[in-house]
């Protein structure tokens, strides 16, 4: 591919908003380069889907707090950059997590800030000194329940499960190193080391996903819809922006509207422990103009899981399982937009292939060498691509790995579509939960496709092949030279059906007919 064609798949959206630093990160990091402004290899499933519907739910002009609120919009520029206003819950954050988090990072004015709180708290509350105690502890484990990401990090860094608005937060980071040697005694005095613009855990892969989707709202480039496979989504794509959006909106701010709202009194009676008087800018970053395929592709599987009539804890199950398997499709989709030493794939437009395997599979069987192959190839392609002369303008690949390369393993893995975690013969494979996400995001609420239909559609969406003619194009992929289809047609793909039966996905309407039915 020459060079003019490659800077065609790296043309940005948005095209402004970028300062020095971010230009010269760009320029020495292939693969934010590459794959846009950025995903990286420490942020967790749950951050992506929290960072993800912060950005959605934030105010995105400063002068009106309510601008472009629960909006897929870039909102107004600020000092020439696009950027949003997200709140960052310190108050919440040290009432629900301070008494759990790590010993050595609780500075004195943090204890201190945390106990005339909680007294704070206990005044506003009716009863005997015990049952105020008890009523505050209650709040606590409630609040404490709804933890996202702790591990062994300070209380500040925690992130909540994001259930509702309430609880969106935005990255903040303590510098516990910096105050060893500084007599401060008082919350004003600490509030400079507090910083906000570390991304260490928000690391900007749920920007990245969001303005994946603004670009696919500001393009109409989606000719590629007219293809067989795809053309069941054309009626979809009426008012999907509107209805996506009430969907996300809903879901924050009605589902969980008790929560959040207790969340808010406690807030408001902790007003005092605050780091600004006004909400910091937070700059968006960019993602590849092309990617409004792939971006079409994850708001239609969204907005199925948006409309479905699960509980929402369940719906934010299966939309944080959707973020991760996004920023693994996104890797694939650009990667083989510039590398082009693969073949292409007849019914998948992102020309590659995830062949995957019964968990149990036996060491030796054919699907399960092809799944390992098929693994093999992938990280090939995403290592190869990263440097590509047209891409990279360095020798510093290692950074650059953590960016790219590195991301697709530590995530497939952490949602179980590799085994094993260690060890060789790593391959991949799909569980009974993956199985469900599937029919979920595939799948309308109510709506029954043939199985053959399924197979097609998570071919066509993420290059998964289970059976059939997806598997003599994967068998194609996977470099079978001898051209002999006969093991991938007749591959038994029993343990599919199966795993649909045990899930109660699969009506068989007779021997030679079965249907996949999304329950809603």
């Amino acid at each position: 591919m020459s060079e003019q064609e490659t800077n065609k798949y790296l043309e940005r959206f948005p095209t402004t908003g970028s300062d020095s630093s971010e230009l010269q990160a760009d320029q020495t990091n292939p693969a934010i380069r590459l794959y846009g402004r950025r995903f990286y290899k420490d942020q967790t499933p749950v951050e992506y889907l929290a960072e993800f519907l912060l950005v959605f739910a934030s105010a995105k002009n400063q002068n009106h707090a309510t601008n472009y609120q629960f909006q897929f919009a870039l909102g107004e520029r600020k000092d020439n950059k696009y950027c949003y206003f997200p709140e960052d819950r310190v108050a919440l954050k040290l009432f629900s997590f301070f008494s759990s988090s790590k010993l050595e990072t609780r500075h004195p004015v943090h204890r201190k800030a945390y106990l005339d709180g909680l007294e704070v708290i206990k005044a506003r509350i009716t009863g005997s000194e015990q049952q105020k105690e008890e009523t505050v502890r209650l709040i606590q484990s409630l609040f404490g329940g709804f933890v996202g990401v702790a591990k062994n990090r300070t209380w500040v860094t925690y992130s909540f499960l994001p259930v509702t608005t309430g609880f969106l937060a935005r990255e903040l980071d303590w510098l516990h190193s910096q105050t060893k040697n500084k007599e401060l005694k008082e919350w004003a005095e600490i509030k400079d080391y507090f910083a906000h613009d570390r991304h260490n855990f928000m690391a900007r892969g749920g920007e990245l996903l969001y303005l994946q989707i603004v670009n696919l709202f500001t393009q109409t480039n989606s000719d590629w819809i007219t293809q067989k496979e795809y053309e069941y989504l054309e009626n979809r794509l009426v008012d999907l922006q509107p209805r996506l959006e009430k969907s996300l909106h809903d879901m924050l701010e009605e589902s969980a509207s008790q929560l959040g709202g207790l969340g808010r009194l406690v807030e408001k009676a902790l007003g005092n422990i605050k780091i600004t008087d006004e909400l910091k800018s937070a700059n968006l970053g960019w993602v590849p103009k092309a990617s409004h395929s792939e971006a079409l592709l994850f708001a239609m599987e969204m907005d199925n899981i948006c409309l479905s009539s699960l509980g929402a804890l369940d719906k934010l199950d299966l939309l944080q399982t959707l973020c991760c398997m996004q920023v693994l499709r996104s890797l694939c989709f650009q990667a083989r937009r510039i590398d082009n030493a693969e073949k292409t794939t007849q019914g998948f437009i992102g020309n590659y292939v995830w062949v995957v395997t019964d968990p149990d599979a036996k060491n030796g069987s054919p699907i399960r060498q092809m799944a390992q192959i098929s693994l093999d190839r992938i990280e090939s392609l995403l290592y190869r691509v990263l440097k590509n002369k047209n891409i990279s303008k360095t020798d510093k690949y290692k950074e650059a790995e953590k960016h790219g390369f590195l991301i697709f393993r530590k995530i497939a893995k952490e949602i179980g579509l590799v085994i094993p975690l260690r060890g060789g013969g790593q391959r991949f494979t799909l569980h009974q939960g993956l199985l469900r996400f599937l029919v979920a995001a595939l799948v309308a609420p109510d709506e029954r496709i043939r199985l053959t239909h399924f197979y097609q559609r998570v071919f066509a969406h993420y290059g998964i092949a289970l059976g059939g003619q997806q598997l003599a194009v994967a068998l194609d992929w996977c470099g079978n030279e001898s051209n002999d289809h006969s093991y991938a047609v007749s591959s038994n793909s029993a343990w599919v059906e199966e795993a649909l039966q045990q899930g109660g996905f699969l009506v068989e309407l007779s021997d030679a007919v079965s249907m996949v039915r999304n329950p809603g």
